[in-house]
This record gives C-alpha cells, sequence and structure tokens, in this order.
C-alpha cells in the first residue's frame, strides 16, 4: 500500500530528529563524562596536596587557610569516628555524618572513595573511608576519652590545636569528608544541559521547516508535471478535435442522405451510426471542456438557485430538497459551476436507481456551503473509491470517465472539495463543499 507523501514525510522528520537527539544526547553525556574525569582527578589531587602541607602545619585547617588553591577549592573538612561524630571540623561541615547517604546510589570504588553531588549549592562531597585503628601506645590517655573534670572540648581535637596525639587522633577516623568546590564541572552541567535543549529544539523547528518546503516543492512539482500533462493532453485533443470534426459532419452528411435514400431499409442501423457520431462528438467537447481554464471568471452567485435550474434541465422537474439553503451566496465561475453539478446530477440519475430518489441539499453552515447530491442506485464498488476522479476512469460502457475530473477540477479551483462516497442503505452521495461568501467581507 502507498503511504501519503505527507504522512511519509512526519514519519522521516520525525527519526531525523529522534536521531540528531540521541546524537546530541550522546555528545552530553560525553563531555559530562569528561568533566567527571577532570573533577575526580582534582578530587584526588587536592587530597594528596591537603595531607602534603600537614608536613608544615599542626592540623588540616592551618594546611587549608595558607594554601590559596587548597582554600579555595576547599569549603570544609571533617574527621567523624566510628560513632560517626566528628573528631575534627573546620570549616562547613555536618555535626554528625550520615552514613546512610553512600547507600543511595553512591557507589564507592575500591580505595573507598565517594562522591556526593550537592546541585542545590553547586559543590561536590568527597568522603574517604577508612577502617584503620589508631597507632597508639594503650598507656597514653587517648584525647578523646572523657577524664573527671574534662569538658566536652576535651573530648575531642578541636580545630585549631596541635599536640603530639594529633596525627594518631586523626587517623583513627572512619570517615573523611571534605567539600569541594567545582565551578568548571558545574558549568559544563549547565552549558551541556541548556545549549543540549537548545539545539534540539532548534533542530526541530529546522525539521519542522524543511519538511514544509518539501511539501511545498513537491505540489509545485506535482503541479508542474501536471501542467505538462495538460499541455501535451491539449496539445493532442486540439489535434484530435480539429481531425475528427470534419469526419464527423461528413459522417453525419452520409447518414442523413442514406435516411433519404432508403426511408424504410437499414433505419436502425443508421441510427446505430448516429449515436455513435454522437458520442464521439461529446467526448470531444468533454475533453475540450477538461483542458479550459479552470479559475474562469468568478462572481458571486446564488448557488442554490444554480443548482436547481440544472437539475430541472437534466431531469425535467425541481430535485431541490426542502432543506436548501435558498440564498448561499459563493463566488466562483457560473459555467464551471454549472458544469459541476451537470456531472453529479447526471451520474445521479445513471446510477441504477429511481429517479425520483435523486435529491439536491444545499447547507450554508459558518464560512462554507454544502452541496449534496444524492441517490439510491448501486453505489460505488470499493476498489473503485481511490480511482473515481481520474481522467478517463469509468465503469460505464457509454461513459467517457472525464465528468468527476472535471468537476474536481473546476471546484477546487473555485476554492472547494469535493468526495463521493457511498451511503448507508444503499446509493452514493457527492458532497462539494465551497468558501461562502460574504458580501461585507469582499466589499
Amino acid at each position: 500500500m502507498k503511504v501519503p507523501i505527507k504522512a511519509s514525510s512526519w514519519t522521516a522528520a520525525i527519526l531525523s530528529w529522534i536521531l540528531v537527539s540521541a546524537l546530541v544526547v550522546f555528545t552530553i553525556f560525553n563531555f559530562r563524562d569528561r568533566a567527571r574525569l577532570i573533577r575526580d582527578n582534582d578530587n584526588e589531587r587536592l587530597l594528596n596536596m591537603l595531607f602534603t602541607s600537614l608536613r608544615d602545619y599542626d592540623d588540616f585547617g592551618s594546611a587549608i587557610e595558607s594554601n590559596p588553591i587548597l582554600k579555595e577549592r576547599i569549603a570544609g573538612f571533617a574527621v567523624y569516628g566510628s560513632d560517626l561524630l566528628p573528631l575534627y571540623q573546620w570549616g562547613k561541615t555536618p555535626a554528625v555524618f550520615d552514613e546512610g547517604s553512600l547507600d543511595k546510589k553512591i557507589p564507592g570504588n575500591r580505595n573507598g572513595r565517594y562522591t556526593i553531588i550537592d546541585p542545590k549549592s553547586h559543590s561536590i562531597k568527597f568522603i574517604l573511608h577508612t577502617e584503620r585503628e589508631p597507632p597508639m601506645s594503650p598507656s597514653i590517655q587517648k584525647p578523646w576519652e572523657k577524664k573527671p573534670g574534662d569538658n566536652q572540648a576535651g573530648q575531642r581535637f578541636a580545630m585549631g590545636q596541635g599536640g603530639p596525639w594529633f596525627f594518631n587522633f586523626l587517623f583513627s577516623g572512619k570517615y573523611y569528608y571534605i567539600d569541594i568546590t567545582h565551578p568548571a564541572y558545574w558549568r559544563t552541567r549547565s552549558s551541556t544541559a541548556i545549549l543540549g535543549s537548545l539545539f534540539i529544539a532548534a533542530f526541530l523547528v529546522l525539521i519542522i521547516y524543511m519538511r514544509h518546503l518539501y511539501i511545498r516543492n513537491r505540489e509545485y512539482r506535482d503541479r508542474i508535471e501536471s501542467q505538462k500533462n495538460l499541455v501535451v493532453l491539449g496539445t493532442a485533443a486540439s489535434t484530435l478535435a480539429h481531425e475528427i470534426k470534419n469526419p464527423l459532419s461528413s459522417i453525419r452528411l452520409q447518414t442523413g442522405i442514406l435516411e433519404k435514400l432508403c426511408p424504410g431499409n437499414g433505419k436502425e442501423e443508421v441510427a446505430i451510426i448516429n449515436e455513435e457520431v454522437d458520442r464521439l462528438s461529446a467526448l470531444t467537447y468533454r475533453v475540450n471542456d477538461y483542458l479550459r481554464e479552470a479559475k474562469g471568471n468568478p462572481v458571486p452567485l446564488n448557488i442554490a438557485e444554480l443548482v436547481a435550474e440544472t437539475g430541472r434541465r437534466l431531469c425535467g422537474k425541481d430535485l431541490a430538497s426542502p432543506a436548501s439553503d435558498k440564498t448561499a451566496m459563493i463566488l466562483a465561475d457560473p459555467e464551471r459551476l454549472r458544469s459541476v453539478f451537470e456531472n453529479l446530477i447526471r451520474n445521479a440519475l445513471e446510477s441504477g436507481g429511481p429517479r425520483d430518489m435523486v435529491e439536491t441539499l444545499v447547507v450554508h453552515v459558518g464560512n462554507t456551503v454544502t452541496v449534496t447530491v444524492s441517490d439510491r442506485g448501486i453505489g460505488i464498488a470499493g476498489e473503485d473509491l481511490g480511482r473515481i476522479f481520474d481522467p478517463f476512469f469509468t465503469r460505464k460502457s457509454t461513459g467517457t470517465g472525464i465528468g468527476l475530473s472535471i468537476s474536481k477540477r473546476f471546484t477546487e479551483a473555485a476554492g472547494g472539495s469535493i468526495a463521493l462516497e457511498n451511503r448507508e442503505g444503499g446509493g452514493a452521495e457527492a458532497k462539494a463543499v465551497f468558501p461562502a461568501f460574504v458580501e461585507s467581507l469582499n466589499e
């Protein structure tokens, strides 16, 4: 089954957008992965720099404050013991370490490193987990053990206090907590999110615009091709009409002579010749009608009157439904419109149903006028519904197959549309829809 060009173009546009969006997302992930690797490398570098600085200072706070790089990048440092309370604190650190946070989607590496991203504060929490026991002499009191008269500050190592037990005390910690700022990392995350979204949205707009151009160009190509075919057909039709006209006139003259010479014999045969001559003449006329300029000279006209007059001329009586709007106006060429409804009414009369069941209905709703021509004939075969407007397609033994093509062409030239479908209960109906003419809008 052939897929309509508009549907297939939408499919191609959506697939292209998905493909490019996937490529953009893949690129963003790669940029972010690179930023993550740089971030993790910075974490290790700053950690090494911090521990190296302890050779010249008594505690971490002094080491951080004396080093411009560490002071700029490290916002907080703490050591937490097995009870998750701080053994040492400097800067912005939590009062109690949340060990449960490490169990939530934050995998640690084989060296016990954890990286917690905090988008709200644009900081990175770098956690080092260790289970080492303090290498202390049992005869010397541990600084965090409380003795009678000691205050809370004597239980744990306070910031800025050094001493001989500093390193033993320090290395008894279970968690080392470092709050590190990573401006470049956060810039990369923000820029990739914004630029990625903008690029995907811009590409979507571009694809929709390109699809629009493709459809328009396709329509122009089809129109040009149709015009070429019409030129070829017009040339052929003009040639055929010219070449056929004289022989038909001669045949008609000869049949008239035969009727006078043989008034009793061969009358039936002469009548058959005349019928075929008439059919060829009608075909020539219909082809020329199809090749006429479709728009003609549009003027405001009462379409209800035109349809009723056409029905009376073809059928000898008024076919209009009592419910028809008698004042509906459209803008179109009267001769072209008369040809449209001659074809539609003639088809209904020749549909094989009762002639008194053929009816026309004009309805004016909003900005449109719909003219319906209905019958109770044999209807349209399902396989023919897609071809009934094709030039020279017909199932009638004496039909030309061009009447509905003329109707479609003239209706569309007037800004309307036409459709033909089967009726429930038998028969068929043709609907021609036109823009309504409102005088006040066209003055």
